[in-house]
């Protein structure tokens, strides 16, 4: 079920600075986000991958069997969606869940907007988080891996925002959406929270954009590439935005290179090419050097490091050196290129580190990587201009 709902921005009272502009009610689609996670959990527990839950599918069937509504020992999704229990995550603070930013074809694209637990701005800042997920994968909900930055920037009085994208259905050969379509919806959901600057009290002339693995990879996109690059809703394309800063945690670099996605300190989970191949959908073999000029194009657009120069906006990239997902080759070259364009790039190792902070005995702790992250943003965001 669709609805428009009004935004309400924390509690207003006495002390508080400022006062969003009154305007129409933002509309939602909760009906939408619901099918769409449940579409996500339905097949990531379908361990034969056949596209249906069934006995085989013992871990799977001992938890949603009893959906099996007709008896036939086959759960349908619609069977699945009835009765599965989607929680929202963890946050005992005000959230504007589900705002539809756009529409592509049958897809309704999505914000949640977390208002600061204080405010401290006149026009708050914005974090604004690209979520992981291989671009195939994943969800705008926020997480424990991500949840503490989000807290420690809504106590300084920021809006912090988690927008949704079209994936890339690998298993679905005639779906159209490539990885360039993930960065485009990116960047029209920033044109949306610019063309609604004033209702939602923020200053989209201080925005960070802050990603994890595929979500770290768009947030490097997002804040190298140009306010115009990767056009999406013509209806927004008059709304201009250049983050000031971005966090990376482990998201690649570069697409042009295989041998970036080879293992340092670990061997690599995947294949070479397993993750460029959402960059074509292609059949077979993936390759850069020898493909025609509007491939080549396509990898480029996707490569971060190919927007870099000395203008660039700074960027934090956080990597752990055991990363077997994506090598640990991504933090090197990212150094490497962004030394010979002159551009603003930190690299922060995080020794002992896979995929994640979630080895304790990694150096720097999980606690200082996130406190070191918090400090980048907020640096960048309290020295930028308007």
């Amino acid at each position: 079920m669709k609805k428009r709902i009004g935004y309400i921005f924390g509690v207003l009272i006495a002390v508080s600075i400022f006062t969003p502009v009154q305007a129409e009610p933002f509309e939602t689609d909760e009906a939408y986000n619901r099918k769409t996670l449940a579409n996500a959990a339905y097949y990531s527990s379908d361990q034969n991958k056949d596209g249906q839950l069934t006995p085989a599918d013992a871990e799977a069937w001992a938890k949603y069997g009893s959906f099996d509504a007709d008896g036939d020992e086959v759960l349908k999704f619609s069977e699945f969606l009835a009765q599965v229990d989607l929680p929202d995550p963890e946050w005992d603070g005000e959230v504007q869940r589900n705002v539809v930013y756009k529409r592509v074809g049958n897809e309704v694209l999505l914000l949640d907007i977390y208002p600061p637990r204080f405010e401290k701005y006149k026009k708050a800042p914005v974090l604004y988080y690209t979520h992981g997920g291989g671009w195939s994968g994943g969800r705008k909900e926020i997480d424990g891996g991500v949840r503490p930055i989000f807290e420690a920037l809504s106590v300084k009085g920021f809006v912090c925002v988690g927008v949704s994208y079209r994936l890339v259905k690998m298993w679905s050969p005639s779906d159209p959406n490539i990885m360039r379509d993930c960065a485009v919806d990116c960047r029209d959901g920033l044109r949306f929270l610019k063309k609604h600057e004033a209702e939602l009290g923020i200053d989209m002339d201080k925005v960070v954009v802050f990603g994890s693995s595929a979500g770290g990879h768009l947030a490097q996109l997002l804040t190298w590439s140009g306010p115009d690059d990767f056009a999406g809703d013509p209806a927004l394309a008059e709304y201009k935005v250049s983050p000031v800063a971005g966090v990376s945690w482990f998201g690649p670099s570069d697409f042009r290179d295989p041998m970036l996605f080879i293992g340092t300190n670990v061997k690599a989970k995947f294949p070479m090419d397993h993750w460029s191949m959402r960059i074509t959908k292609p059949q077979g073999e993936f390759k850069y050097k020898g493909a025609d000029a509007k491939t080549r194009q396509l990898i480029e657009e996707v490569s971060p490091v190919c927007y870099l120069n000395k203008n660039s906006a700074p960027l934090l990239h956080v990597h752990g050196d055991e990363d077997a997902i994506i090598s640990f080759r991504h933090a090197k070259h990212l150094k490497s290129k962004a030394e010979s364009a002159r551009a603003p790039v930190e690299i922060q190792v995080v020794e002992g580190a896979g995929h994640g902070w979630w080895n304790p005995s990694i150096k720097p702790d999980r606690k200082t990587v996130e406190a070191d992250s918090v400090k980048f943003i907020l640096e960048h965001t309290e020295t930028s201009s308007k």
